[in-house]
């Protein structure tokens, strides 16, 4: 894969990461936070939720030099690990739920 394949694939997961993070957010309040009284949540309120999250969290301190410096090698394997992460968590979860219930 050349350096252009992997900057446009980096930039294509990161998107998807951003709103496959979101859905199984949702997902997952939805299936387990509701049942302790929490009321249900839409996609964007997830979306909201998540975001602000982000920017609580995020501290100056944590950006890394390597995706700042546009090391695309480096943001493309992040980009690969968060996205199957994120797969791996939703399994989980279902797992999860269908013996909780």
């Amino acid at each position: 894969m050349t350096i252009k394949e992997k900057k446009i694939a980096a930039s294509g997961l990161g998107w998807v990461n951003a709103l496959l993070t979101t859905l199984v957010f949702m997902i997952m309040w939805n299936w387990f936070i509701v049942k302790i009284g929490a009321p249900h949540i839409d996609y964007w309120l997830s979306f909201g939720i998540i975001l602000t999250a982000d920017f609580i969290i995020m501290m100056p301190s944590q950006i890394n030099d390597k995706a700042l410096n546009g090391d695309v090698e480096y943001r493309y394997k992040l980009n690969v690990f968060s996205t199957s992460s994120i797969i791996m968590t939703m399994i989980f979860a279902l797992i999860v739920h269908l013996f909780v219930g």
